[in-house]
């Protein structure tokens, strides 16, 4: 199932994404961490690469341009919780956050196809629409594989006119639990200071053993002349004591727990990180994007949600910060972007952050087309259908039938015209029903997403049905014209 996408290490594609996203074999990345567009209105971002060459995207989005119409039909069709999610971005931030809502939320589709089940996602944006898309990420990935909206600190404080200044960005996390021992930190100088006693053993910060307030109470025994109740049995805290392991405060106060500095594993970081600096304009990783993240940042996202040899994906790679971590870190990963400088820069990157010597084909294949699935798409069903009504006719497959109408018919279905990404998002039904005396051959089979599949149902005929899609769209058009008179 992850042939293909093993096959594609170090590959950087130069294309849209989407494309190449839906080229990629089911549940065969491990980590996809990301840094999208973030709809912040703005006509073209500027910059200028190492090399002197201008580096220039633009971050504004709307329907006409951006947006393919069969896109919305499918989220409609398929996914109507993500339309209803769409829509409302759409009532609430206006057309053009529904139509940067929509271009993101079919690429997002793609991206939890092609996660395993033991995969995790971080998505970066910031306030502008970071509301919105916690709510498509929801309706794609589910609510409850939800971990954290990590806040990071990018730069120091600042005036931002009327209101707060705005310093940090979002990472939306879904996925499986983090490797807490992969991404623990040094205690601050604050924590340090807690510290401040020292014995034979080292330095240690007295902590306390007393249940007092804890839920379900604790162990009552006297202890150093203090009544408890005690976290731990009495036997557990005598044997401690004898170990040399309790503090016991001068002039009779309450005996406490020795926790040694040695022994500690470091911090497990919170949700809000402002320990990461933005990259500096003297850093040796400035690249000239403007839009660049700090390598820290995402090596840490790696290291929590990755062991070394899985395969990590930005589908949004830019000047390759996600892949250059994963490289250092011992992943296999692949980028995609659009922009023909991102060759360039992986390039100047990896040799000058990850190993100089390398030639360029042991760093990266670089690709200008999508990749072809080797997944044949979704598992089909084990379903057989008759080819004629002849006694004892043989049968076959019904992905043999689906792939007979396809060359009849073309790959779209019947009833609406919806032309789907792969075949077997079609099903194989009757135009005239058996109910109404259709017989179950060839000549009366034909193909249908699942909405019109069900609205048929074996009532209709492929021709009614037709007509009462064309009725549904007379009626909705309607509604929307009487909705912009209100």
């Amino acid at each position: 199932m992850t042939k293909n996408s093993i096959a594609y290490n170090r590959t950087l594609f130069l294309e849209d994404n989407l494309p190449v996203l839906r080229g990629l074999d089911s549940k065969s990345i491990d980590l996809i961490a990301t840094d999208p567009p973030f709809n912040k209105g703005v006509p073209a971002f500027e910059g200028t690469t190492k090399a002197g060459k201008n580096v220039e995207f633009k971050d504004i989005w709307n329907w006409d341009d951006d947006v393919h119409t069969e896109w919305t039909k499918a989220i409609l069709e398929k996914h109507p919780s993500l339309y209803a999610v769409i829509a409302s971005a759409q009532a609430a931030g206006g057309d053009g956050m529904g139509a940067f809502l929509c271009w993101m939320a079919v690429r997002v589709l793609e991206m939890e196809r092609v996660l395993k089940d033991t995969g995790s996602i971080y998505l970066h944006c910031d306030p502008t629409a970071s509301h919105y898309i916690k709510a498509m990420m929801d309706a794609v990935f589910g609510r409850r594989n939800f971990r954290n909206e990590i806040v990071w600190k990018r730069q120091a404080s600042h005036s931002d006119g009327a209101g707060f200044g705005k310093i940090a960005d979002v990472i939306l996390f879904y996925g499986t639990p983090i490797r807490k021992d992969n991404v623990r930190i040094p205690l601050s100088a604050k924590q340090l200071k807690a510290y401040r006693y020292e014995d034979e053993r080292g330095q240690y910060t007295p902590d306390n053993i007393s249940a007092k307030g804890l839920a379900g109470g604790g162990y009552d025994y006297e202890f150093y002349g203090h009544k408890g109740p005690w976290r731990y049995p009495e036997s557990r805290a005598r044997a401690l004591d004898a170990e040399g392991r309790i503090h016991v405060p001068p002039r009779g106060g309450v005996p406490r727990f020795k926790r040694y500095l040695h022994e500690h594993k470091g911090v497990v970081p919170g949700s809000i990180w402002t320990d990461i600096p933005p990259v500096q304009s003297h850093s040796k990783e400035r690249t000239g994007y403007p839009t660049q993240k700090p390598l820290a940042l995402y090596k840490r996202i790696i290291e929590a949600s990755s062991n070394p040899g899985d395969i990590v994906l930005d589908p949004f790679a830019g000047c390759a910060t996600t892949c250059v971590a994963a490289e250092q870190l011992g992943r296999q990963w692949i980028g995609i972007d659009i922009r023909e400088e991102a060759e360039e820069v992986i390039f100047e990157r990896l040799r000058n952050e990850v190993n100089a010597s390398m030639a360029w084909n042991d760093i990266v294949r670089v690709l200008t087309d999508a990749p072809e699935r080797t997944d044949d798409g979704e598992p089909v069903a084990p379903e057989l259908v008759v080819t004629s009504q002849k006694k004892n006719a043989p049968k076959i497959p019904v992905s043999e039938a689906r792939r007979q109408l396809v060359v009849r018919d073309g790959m779209r279905c019947q009833g609406c015209g919806w032309v789907p990404p792969y075949a077997d998002h079609l099903q194989v039904d009757h135009k005239r029903p058996k109910s109404r005396g259709g017989k179950d051959e060839m000549p009366n089979f034909t193909l249908l997403c699942n909405p019109c599949n069900l609205k048929k149902s074996n009532k209709l005929t492929l021709a009614e049905l037709r007509v009462a899609r064309v009725e549904e769209e007379r009626m909705d058009a309607e509604w929307w014209e009487d909705k912009q008179w209100e």
